[in-house]
């Protein structure tokens, strides 16, 4: 077997440390996941705009350029 790793003065196999580290990341995304509960419902989106209710861009303009030139 290789030799591992020196940590505080312990030998730790390398294959050990492979393991905590994917034990480590998988904990580490999976465990907040649980422990959130189940996600909230979306709510409904709001409903599409007619034709009749869309803005004219062009009567926009013209009303802020007038009172743009009046002040």
């Amino acid at each position: 077997m290789a030799s591992g790793y020196v940590i505080l003065g312990k030998t730790i196999p390398s294959h050990w440390l492979a393991i905590g580290t994917i034990l480590g990341v998988v904990g580490g995304v999976t465990i907040p996941k649980a422990l959130n509960g189940p996600a909230p419902v979306a709510a409904t989106p709001a409903p599409a705009k007619t034709e009749e209710s869309e803005f004219d861009v062009e009567k926009l303009l013209n009303d802020f350029l007038a009172t743009d030139e009046k002040k």
